[in-house]
């Protein structure tokens, strides 16, 4: 029991270092200082996409989340609500209260594609939206449709809009996971120049942080830039093993 809850102990403190650098604000290139158009979005997702097929495995999810402080001026949220709902084919957004602060809500959850929309306020004049796109393999094309949407209609509004993605795969294998971890590795070496910067291990999951510079997405990292991450993790539950890869972080449980 002692060991589970270390393991589990473990994999949350990834994911909060994951979601603090996100609040803290992504530190991304010239393709996402500059404004992200749809096209660029695009090209830039599906290359990332290219190079995590080269992980073996089945695609099980892929997960993009845009992100982003909005002042609304003279807008009223709840309009901007109804317009990126309306935009994103989901249902009304629905206006909750968490912590005394307003948060407008809505969800589409279908079994190829899911769509979460959140507009919450941080403080007085500020908000901050958030559009998380998920989808199964057989859902990929239309998730990356949407990401050019969110691309274009996010800074039409004026969302200082920002995009990270995740992609997970399983596949049942003897190795161990420092064992598959190597051969992922090399394989993904064969395409990109990467460095290893940061490693977490446990009983049942290797991750590890890395700079190649030649991907477009980064976060700054201590001393060091990091543009991509990925964890192997033993899923002792379903006798499979998972890979996971962040660009540039890992933001979903792997």
């Amino acid at each position: 029991m002692l060991k589970a809850e270390l393991v589990k102990k473990g994999v949350i403190a990834i994911l909060v270092l994951g979601t603090v650098l996100v609040l803290a604000g992504w530190r991304y290139g010239a393709l996402q200082t500059n404004g992200t158009g749809s096209r660029e979005a695009e090209t830039t997702l599906r290359s990332l996409l290219t190079i995590s097929d080269q992980t073996p495995g089945t695609l099980d999810k892929l997960v993009v989340k845009w992100q982003g402080d909005w002042i609304p001026n003279s807008a009223d949220p709840a309009d901007m609500a109804a317009q990126i709902a309306d935009q994103l084919n989901l249902p009304a957004a629905s206006k909750l209260v968490e912590n005394g602060h307003a948060l407008y809500r809505s969800v589409r959850d279908s079994e190829d594609l899911k769509i979460r929309l959140n507009i919450m306020e941080r403080q007085a004049g500020q908000w901050y939206v958030v559009v998380q796109l998920e989808s199964s393999d057989t859902g990929r094309e239309q998730l990356i449709q949407l990401h050019k949407l969110c691309a274009e209609q996010l800074h039409s509004i004026g969302v200082q809009a920002q995009w990270n993605i995740a992609v997970q795969r399983s596949l049942q294998a003897k190795e161990s996971v420092d064992q598959l971890m190597k051969q992922t590795e090399a394989s993904l070496a064969g395409n990109i120049s990467m460095q290893a910067k940061e490693r977490y291990t446990d009983a049942t999951t290797v991750a590890v942080s890395y700079e190649a510079p030649e991907l477009p997405l980064r976060v700054q990292s201590g001393q060091h830039q990091v543009q991509m991450q990925m964890a192997v993790h033993e899923n002792r539950e379903q006798h499979n093993k998972r890979i996971t890869l962040g660009f540039p972080l890992i933001t979903i449980e792997y």
